[in-house]
């Protein structure tokens, strides 16, 4: 159950606000389908977006796109150790951002998956002047992590490396 918005401490309300980590699912979603492809962001695997681009060492620790995720998981096990419990603390906070993304059409659910929604943003994503390093960072790590994931070919796969079950 996700606390009410006035309970929640000022970190939680910065760091995990529904609306940046919509913003970060639908870099994500644009991320996964970049080079023409046309599938959808599993919705499973979008439970593991904001556990890995929230945590800075995660996300500091991220390879280039030619690294398989099997290579990097294998090489990072203090992130994959801790990785299923992150998962399940973000699992009401990606709930949130999806369903306020798809209430503002920044995001759809369709059969296949998440994807982007037909609201238009320019630039996208929107960025402010207040963005810190870290706020641009989360966005790059997101579509980052978009373009990652399809190059494993089992959901199953990328879920059971990282210690998640659906």
């Amino acid at each position: 159950m996700i606390p009410a918005w006035n309970e929640r401490s000022v970190e939680d309300q910065s760091l995990f606000n529904p609306v940046f980590c919509a913003l970060l699912l639908r870099a994500a979603c644009r991320g996964y389908q970049e080079g023409g492809d046309s599938r959808a962001l599993p919705l499973a695997h979008s439970f593991l977006v904001l556990p890995i681009v929230l945590n800075a060492q995660v996300r500091r620790a991220l390879p280039t796109l030619k690294t398989r995720m099997t290579t990097w998981v294998t090489a990072h096990p203090e992130h994959a150790a801790e990785f299923a419990d992150r998962c399940r603390e973000l699992v009401d906070t990606t709930r949130e951002a999806i369903q306020l993304g798809c209430a503002q059409n920044w995001l759809t659910i369709s059969g296949d998956g998440l994807r982007p929604g037909s609201h238009r943003f320019r630039p996208d994503p929107p960025r402010l002047e207040t963005d810190t390093v870290d706020v641009r960072d989360c966005y790059e790590a997101a579509r980052f992590i978009g373009r990652w994931l399809p190059k494993d070919d089992r959901q199953s796969t990328i879920l059971s490396m990282l210690g998640v079950t659906p």
